[in-house]
């Protein structure tokens, strides 16, 4: 054989050894199917719930309009009326008592009121010149508290300026007990007496934030009562009025610089009062 046979032979030979196929690899492990992942389902938009809104709380009401400082003066049924208008929240009422009596410091409301805007006789006392009811002046307390009789079925607070019935007040540093009570809001008041005209002193009272230091010429308590009730000062809804110590204890006075004022109202024959109640300004 020729070396070109030989080499014929043998080069099908090597291409059929280097051509055979090399043992395959191993197959890979499958993965594990992923875990299933829980999908929670949307709500439709048509389903959506309304966000919720807090409640706010209104606002309060603004502060009602104020009666300012001024004498106002009406007549009804034959009675004159002279009243100080006076809103709380601008002013207040000082109790001035005499601890030794009557006219031991003060003759008159004018004296009493020096340096204030008004003043008015205050509670009732006895012969010797005691308070009949209890009495705050300065946080001092003087009298004592009137458990009994109509004249003590009022209490004045001149600190806050409130009326209250003796059933429900609060202690104060400025307090006058008197009474009795002429107009109370609904209530139906009875006792009060329909002999002797005479010269009232009273407060009046609209409920909310105006009050009165009023002088009537002439009324017996009932109808004094009466005539409150039917409203003799337009625009002024009185519904709740408290007598003061009455007839020749009647003494209300007015400084000039008041609108109106400057003048005084008192019986003929005035005497001197225990106490009494001057405004001020806050």
């Amino acid at each position: 054989m020729t070396f070109f046979k030989r080499a014929t032979f043998i080069l099908p030979a090597l291409l059929a050894s280097c051509s055979s196929p090399s043992p395959q690899a191993a197959a890979p492990t499958p993965l594990p199917p992923p875990a299933a992942v829980p999908v929670t389902p949307t709500t439709p938009p048509t389903a959506i719930s309304p966000a919720i809104v807090p409640k706010i709380s209104p606002p309060p009401p603004a502060p009602g309009p104020k009666h300012s400082l001024k004498v106002r003066t009406a007549s009804l049924n034959g009675t004159d009326f002279t009243a100080v208008i006076f809103d709380r929240r601008d002013y207040f009422l000082k109790v001035v008592d005499q601890k030794n009596g009557p006219g031991s410091q003060f003759s008159s409301a004018r004296a009493a009121g020096s340096g204030s805007l008004a003043a008015i006789n205050g509670g009732f006392f006895s012969p010797e010149g005691k308070p009949v009811g209890l009495v705050i002046t300065c946080g001092e307390t003087r009298g004592y508290f009137n458990s009994n009789s109509s004249i003590g079925t009022g209490i004045l607070d001149g600190k806050n300026v409130t009326l209250s019935s003796r059933d429900s007040y609060r202690k104060s540093d400025e307090l006058l007990q008197t009474g009795p009570r002429l107009v109370w809001a609904d209530e139906t008041l009875t006792g009060l007496s329909t002999t002797n005209d005479r010269p009232r002193s009273f407060m009046i009272w609209d409920g909310q934030n105006h009050f009165g230091l009023v002088y009537a010429d002439s009324a017996t308590l009932k109808g004094l009562s009466n005539n409150l009730k039917s409203q003799p000062f337009k625009g002024f809804n009185i519904k709740y009025a408290v007598n003061l110590d009455g007839g020749t204890s009647c003494d209300l006075w007015v400084s000039d610089s008041v609108p109106g004022g400057g003048q005084s109202r008192n019986s003929f024959f005035r005497k001197k009062a225990r106490n009494y109640l001057a405004l001020r300004r806050r």
